[in-house]
Parts: structure tokens; C-alpha cells; sequence
């Protein structure tokens, strides 16, 4: 069963939406508005929203006519949660390697949920891998055995819930729906954006990365300055750096880039808040003239769809699931821990031509 098969033969009336949505991370929201767009094409509109901060859930969603529920409300989450017939959770490789605490108190709130409260649980283009730790394994098995129906969107998901659960099958990531909805008002906002921040010749598309999952940490450290280095060596070729999340995740991120844009003149920055399909717009808009260096799943997902070409940086078991998908043969990846500023300059020069920096 697709997810559209899913959506088009389940009541999903009186639904509670989960996922870790309102940080501005753009892969979380991403997946929040294409199902939000799906839902109501569906003509759903008695739904709730669980979000972190719902005074600014406008500047990076369309108005669905969803109701907002705080995320850090846990009363009104409850309640939200009694009073609905379905408890579904939105997308997201939530057991893998960014594991954590509140991930697996979520899994617990899904399982009481299903056995305790009666509630309908559908986890919908999730994913489950074996380079979780255990809390997300303890977490996967709690999720898998409180859920009515998964939704895996990949093989290895797949595997691990169904050990779990026979009520399980295999799609995609929500993100692969992009096409199958209508951009037109998604365009125009992203014409907006690119007077921001035009792309008018060959330009690289860069982003940064909090590291998450501990033992990952000096990797993503490593790999931020080894972007630093690539700003600094191609001093006359246009970088554009895109933040992922907004400034509240991290404030030293975001001091670190702007230090950047001072100090550089070629490099600009897109920070967040943005709506995630204007920023998927505004890259579609420019692929001709636009590549991609960035350790985030979907960021690398909407450049394939783009058709923009992309450095294959593996960081997850997620991200080389993506790479089977879509056929990067396994001696063109390079993993987070074996990645070097030759390997970068190597993927810029083939780009811009191998002009001089």
C-alpha cells in the first residue's frame, strides 16, 4: 500500500499529525506541508498539528486549516491526543542515527496510546535503520508494535518493521510526492526569493550541519570547516549557503555563517524561516546553474528531483538508501568520516569547469 493508496482509502478524520515540526529544520518541513497538501486534497480538514512553536508556523506553511498544538504543551498534546480518532505520525527517519530521549518518549506515548487509549496509530513514510542506537531500538519495537498500519520508505525500514509488525509496507519518502502537487503559488513565492538572492550564473549551493547523534560529532565539526576551506579557496565563484533550521537550534551556527558572509564577499546566505517547497522552487527555478554540497537527506533529495547535481555524501543509513534508490553506484559516495577538501574541490571544479577559483 502507497501512501496515496493510504490516503485515499482511510478516514483520517479527527487526526492528530505528529513530528518533530517547527524547529525550521527544512527536512521536517518539508515533509509537513507535502502532507499537508495531500490531506487537504483529501478534503481532510479536521486535523491537528503538534508544533513547536505555532506563532510561527505562517512564515514557513501554507494554511491548511489545520489546528496548531504546541508541541512543548505536553497537557494539550494529551488532550489533543484523547480526543482524536488517529494518532499519525508524519514522515522522518525518527529511529535511526539522530536517536534521542524525546523520540523514544514519543514511541512510548504512541504505544499507550494504541493499547491503552484505543486510538487508530499509522506511521507514514517512516524510517527505521540499523544505525540507531539502542534507545532507538527500543523506541522502533514500541512504535512498530502500537502501530496499525506502517508506511516504510525504504527497503531497510521495511526489514526492521517487519520483524516488528505484518501490517507494514513499503513507498516512498513523502518528498517524492513534490510532483504530484500543484507549485503554481510555490513558484511565485520563490521568484521572491530569487530577487533576495539571484542566481544568475554557475553558483554552489552549500549547507552546514548541527551534529546531532554524539558519536557523530567531531565529523560534522570537520566537515563544517572543511566548507569554510572551500569558501575561502574559491574566492571569485558564487556560493550561496542555505541553513537548514532556524537560529534557535543553533546560535553559534548561524554567528559562524554570517562571520562568513563579512568576510567574504562571493558567499550569501538564505536563512531560515522559508517555506520548504519555495526553497525546492527557487532551486528547480535555477538547476541549470546550480549544484549542491550538503549532508541533509532532503536537501539531497530536491536536487535529484531538480535534476541538479549534488556531491553524494553519505552520513546515515537513510541517505544510502536514497543512493540505492537512485542508483549513485556505491564507488561515486563518500562517507562524512572519509570526506576531504580535495574531494569538495574536485566536485567544484568539475562544476564551475575547473576555471580558475
Amino acid at each position: 500500500m502507497t501512501l496515496l493508496d493510504f490516503l485515499h482509502t482511510t478516514n483520517l478524520d479527527h487526526s492528530l499529525l505528529i513530528g518533530y515540526y517547527g524547529g525550521g529544520n527544512y527536512g521536517d518541513e518539508l515533509l509537513l506541508e507535502v502532507l499537508g497538501n495531500l490531506l487537504r486534497r483529501q478534503g481532510i480538514n479536521d486535523a491537528a498539528i503538534t508544533y513547536q512553536r505555532p506563532d510561527t508556523y505562517p512564515t514557513m506553511h501554507h494554511d491548511f486549516g489545520f489546528k496548531l498544538v504546541d508541541m512543548h504543551d505536553r497537557k494539550a498534546v494529551f488532550r489533543t491526543a484523547l480526543h482524536s480518532q488517529n494518532i499519525l505520525i508524519g514522515g522522518g527517519g525518527l529511529w535511526g542515527v539522530d536517536m534521542n530521549l524525546n523520540t523514544l518518549l514519543l514511541s512510548l506515548f504512541l504505544f499507550i496510546s494504541r493499547w491503552a487509549l484505543r486510538k487508530r496509530i499509522y506511521l507514514l513514510g517512516v524510517g527505521y535503520y540499523k544505525s540507531t542506537n539502542v534507545m532507538g531500538r527500543i523506541g522502533g519495537w514500541l512504535a512498530g508494535k502500537a502501530a496499525n498500519h506502517i508506511i516504510a520508505r525504504d527497503t531497510e525500514s521495511l526489514k526492521q518493521f517487519k520483524k516488528l509488525s505484518k501490517h507494514v509496507s513499503l513507498d516512498r519518502d513523502m518528498a517524492w510526492y513534490i510532483d504530484d502537487l500543484r507549485l503554481t503559488s510555490y513558484a511565485v513565492e520563490a521568484k521572491t526569493l530569487q530577487e533576495q538572492t539571484p542566481i544568475g550564473s554557475k553558483t554552489l549551493l552549500v549547507a552546514l550541519r548541527r551534529p546531532q547523534a554524539s558519536r557523530q560529532q567531531q565529523d560534522f565539526v570537520r566537515y563544517n570547516q572543511l566548507i569554510t576551506w572551500l569558501i575561502k579557496n574559491n574566492p571569485n565563484r558564487p556560493i550561496v549557503m542555505v541553513m537548514m533550521e532556524s537560529e534557535t537550534k543553533d546560535t553559534e551556527l548561524y554567528d559562524e555563517a554570517r562571520s562568513l558572509r563579512r568576510r567574504h564577499k562571493h558567499l550569501r546566505i538564505i536563512e531560515a524561516p522559508y517555506n520548504p517547497l519555495t526553497l525546492f522552487a527557487y532551486i528547480r527555478q535555477s538547476h541549470e546553474r546550480l549544484a549542491v554540497i550538503a549532508p541533509q537527506l532532503h536537501l539531497l533529495m530536491s536536487a535529484h528531483l531538480s535534476q541538479v547535481p549534488f556531491f553524494p555524501l553519505t552520513y546515515d543509513n537513510k541517505v544510502s538508501m536514497l543512493f540505492d534508490q537512485i542508483e549513485v553506484p556505491d564507488n561515486r559516495r563518500v562517507t562524512l568520516h572519509d570526506v576531504t577538501i580535495d574531494d569538495l574541490q574536485s566536485f567544484a571544479d568539475d562544476f564551475f569547469g575547473r576555471n580558475k577559483a
